[in-house]
């Protein structure tokens, strides 16, 4: 008896599970094409958003060298103009000279790691 009862569960149990494994594996690479897909999403957001924020600082770097390098041409101008200013006066123009030459070490930096 046994034989005709596990031929008879073969012949009805088969089939379906056969279509289990089939249904299973198809989701299963269902899941994995959706999981890619969602992190490949998520990653060019995140470059996205580190590409904006790059552009920001060099932006915010340019913008400041600009402005260190216009202080360094005002102090210039004074200090060729006026050779009977007080000592504070000249230290006031030497920590202008030094926050230029700062701001452009600092560019030369952050731009040269960039090009890299």
């Amino acid at each position: 008896m046994m034989p005709e009862d596990f031929a008879h569960m073969a012949l009805w149990w088969g089939p379906g599970v056969l279509l289990l494994l089939a249904f299973s594996y198809g989701l299963l690479r269902l899941a994995q094409v959706w999981i890619e897909r969602s992190m490949d999403a998520r990653r060019r957001q995140m470059e996205s958003l580190f590409g904006m924020a790059e552009q920001y600082v060099k932006q915010f770097l340019n913008a400041q060298l600009s402005q260190a390098e216009a202080l360094s041409r005002l102090a210039s101008s004074v200090e060729q103009s006026d050779s009977r200013d007080s000592m504070e006066h000249q230290q006031i123009l030497i920590a202008l000279r030094a926050m230029h030459g700062d701001i452009q070490r600092i560019v030369e930096r952050v731009l040269g790691t960039q090009g890299r």
